[in-house]
């Protein structure tokens, strides 16, 4: 009885988080697997320059709480810009791609230019004035413009805890943002690595199927430190991050926060017992309800995007 007791005085913190605002620039595919445990809480806003893209993702079905998909552009300023249309869909750019570069590895037909647009750009911070654009996760797949975009986003950014960069290592586009670049811009403001995975490319020659191969980008989450920074979010930002960190598994650095926030006085001790349960923080993955979603959560991202309307016609 004791021990029913203890359970009943306890709060999941979990369930008082009711909405978690996603902002995702480069908005074409699926989200990726480790954002499912989240999709129901999303308000979800979606970036893509493309405005037929953007309205067939407004009449398909989504699995987010609400959704809505913006034909913006977003770059470091306003204005008009020049869009280096290429091969693949998913390697247009504001930047031209380096060819000398890219030429020596077996993916560079992909970046093969098939044209030039002109279109129009906005900025974040544009955006968060204009139509209070807020976000608690702001994910950028913005072909090497990170840096740009996040120094004109910082309306966002103070008030982001988690952050998803695609960056490159080296300059696959010219004046591309490396990953050196943004790691050195987003340390000092309070975001720590919690997760690096490396995308590797095979050179032109006969042993291009043989041993391993040179990484050239990367995928990277990053999260607010409030600990190291001395900040005290509101108790809304708190569950939030609180959620954030029991999706994305990181349950060690969630533990620390919430015995930082119940020192604060943000967050009361009841929930603090909760979150000391270890059993609280696991969730068992939800698997695909459909047969597209079963199909594409088995393939690595880039594969996924590239499949995807044509699995889609298939099954329909």
């Amino acid at each position: 009885m004791q021990n029913l007791a203890k359970f009943n005085a306890m709060i999941n913190p979990f369930e008082l988080v009711k909405t978690i605002d996603f902002v995702d620039i480069g908005c074409s595919g699926f989200l990726d697997r480790k954002w499912h445990d989240l999709l129901s809480l999303l308000a979800y806003t979606g970036f893509d320059p493309n405005a037929a893209e953007c309205q067939r993702l407004t009449n398909q079905s989504h699995p987010y709480k609400t959704a809505r998909y913006l034909p913006y552009a977003i770059a470091g300023e306003k204005g008009r810009k020049t869009m280096y249309m290429t091969e693949s869909i998913y390697c247009y750019s504001l930047l031209r791609p380096n060819y000398a570069w890219l030429n020596r590895f077996q993916f560079s037909h992909l970046f093969e230019e098939t044209g030039i647009d002109s279109i129009t750009c906005t900025t974040l911070d544009a955006l968060a004035s204009e139509q209070g654009l807020k976000a608690d996760i702001l994910k950028i797949d913005s072909q090497g413009l990170e840096l740009p975009i996040l120094k004109a986003g910082n309306s966002l950014l103070e008030n982001a805890f988690c952050l998803e960069t695609e960056t490159g290592f080296i300059e696959n586009y010219l004046g591309e943002t490396t990953y050196g670049q943004l790691d050195e811009f987003l340390r000092p403001k309070g975001f720590l690595l919690f997760d690096l995975k490396y995308y590797r490319v095979s050179r032109k020659n006969e042993l291009s199927e043989r041993g391993r191969h040179q990484p050239l980008w990367c995928e990277a989450v990053w999260l607010f430190d409030f600990i190291g920074q001395e900040q005290k979010p509101t108790q809304e930002q708190a569950l939030k991050s609180l959620r954030i960190c029991k999706a994305l598994r990181y349950y060690d650095y969630g533990l620390e926060l919430g015995r930082y926030f119940n020192k604060l006085g943000i967050i009361s001790s009841e929930i603090l017992r909760y979150l000391e349960e270890a059993e609280n923080w696991m969730t068992k993955p939800t698997p695909p309800k459909s047969k597209i979603g079963k199909l594409l959560s088995l393939l690595p991202k880039r594969i996924n995007k590239r499949l995807m309307f044509g699995l889609q016609e298939l099954l329909d």
